[in-house]
């Protein structure tokens, strides 16, 4: 029998609000009326149409429960009390308005479903006078049956509140998250095309310049251009491989790191600026992650200086310590423009963007003029709570 009931209850929750509250309404009217009639007290009337009426107007306004709350509890209420008046049995007839003080109780104020308890615990108590039970027995059926329902509801209408708003706070967080993804992705497209365009300014600025008189240089140069346009597509398709991954199932090859900061340096010097790598410390292998954020704070740093400082010489600095990894990137050049120095040039995020990079991963990155000329950037990544491998 509870199996019976567990798969009608969970039926009901399955259809649509109307027609399941409708579904329940019809389920109720037809118990009652095969139970009513059977039940008989001293002195009570007869089960009759006019009973039936009542019956109807107890159960048959639940339908609408969760449209007109209120008004469903006013009728079911007069009825059952009509009903009690009339000198009927009370049978299973004030089931309709507890159900409807329910209702009242999960989708109105606390103010509300108070007053509402307290009108249905009025047809409550007459039928317990009405089956001859003592005042005690009275008041305390008045009292318990109305704050169950008060009860039930409440949690219903609570827990309908939380479920709002966690979906809200569910909704921000898919939101922001979506925000910190298009920052993501802004920067990665940020560092491939400003690297890699710089470099290709540059030696085709050169190879339009010696293309007359040296031919040979130009050739280079237009050689270092294609080698450089082909590292861009290819990091190009790797960003949009990520993008895809969650598609195809496809694992896409890792984004640059310092593995490839041979290159990164052979490409700087081909753009008019030699690179000197000083490690210290003991070399280790960093996460993807916190590898790939070294690698573009290097290769934003030394774009800088092609675009700002050169002809120029620059220095990049690895120094790995027990807890931490710190990069410094200096060079010695003359910054054309003190507001593209300061990475606040009129649509630059160079400098911030290195900085929000750091940030993500603990670490901190601060930049400026050195003082006997030049410019320098410092990296501090720690490397102590999981950050390298």
């Amino acid at each position: 029998m509870a199996g019976l009931v567990a798969v009608l209850l969970d039926r009901l929750r399955r259809m649509q609000p109307v027609l399941g509250d409708s579904t329940l309404a019809v389920a109720c009217v037809a118990v009652t009326l095969v139970i009513a009639p059977q039940v008989r007290l001293p002195g009570s009337v007869p089960f009759d149409v006019v009973g039936v009426l009542l019956t109807l107007g107890c159960y048959l306004p639940l339908a609408l429960r969760r449209k007109a709350p209120v008004a469903v509890l006013v009728v079911t209420c007069v009825s059952l009390e009509v009903y009690l008046l009339a000198g009927y049995v009370p049978t299973l007839n004030l089931f309709g308005p507890l159900l409807a003080l329910y209702s009242v109780a999960a989708q109105r104020p606390a103010f509300v479903t108070g007053v509402s308890a307290i009108a249905a615990a009025v047809p409550i108590f007459t039928s317990a006078i009405a089956a001859d039970l003592s005042l005690e027995l009275a008041l305390g059926q008045a009292i318990v049956a109305p704050g169950v329902a008060w009860m039930f509801g409440n949690n219903t209408r609570n827990l309908a509140v939380l479920t709002r708003r966690l979906r809200a706070e569910q909704a921000q967080r898919a939101r922001q998250a979506i925000g910190e993804e298009r920052l993501r992705i802004a920067r990665e497209l940020h560092d491939v095309v400003a690297h890699h365009m710089s470099v290709i300014s540059v030696q085709a600025g050169l190879a339009d310049y010696v293309l007359s008189t040296d031919p040979a240089t130009a050739c280079g140069a237009v050689k270092t251009i294609a080698e450089t346009s082909h590292q861009a597509l290819d990091e190009m398709r790797h960003m949009l491989a990520l993008l895809r991954l969650g598609a195809d199932g496809e694992t896409p090859e890792p984004l640059p790191g310092l593995r490839r900061l041979d290159d990164l340096v052979q490409q700087t010097a081909a753009a008019g600026v030699e690179v000197d790598v000083v490690v210290t410390g003991a070399e280790r292998e960093l996460s993807g992650a916190v590898d790939g954020c070294v690698f573009r704070v290097i290769q934003e740093s030394l774009t800088n200086v092609i675009k700002h400082a050169s002809p120029a010489q620059a220095q990049v600095r690895l120094d790995y310590r027990p807890d931490a990894l710190v990069v410094r990137i200096l060079d010695n050049g003359r910054r054309r423009t003190p507001s593209a120095a300061a990475g606040t040039a009129p649509g630059g995020h160079g400098i911030l963007g290195m900085r929000e990079r750091a940030q993500v991963y603990g670490g901190t990155l601060t930049a400026g003029r050195r003082p006997g000329g030049g410019f320098e950037v410092v990296l501090t990544l720690p490397t102590r709570s999981g950050l390298s491998d």
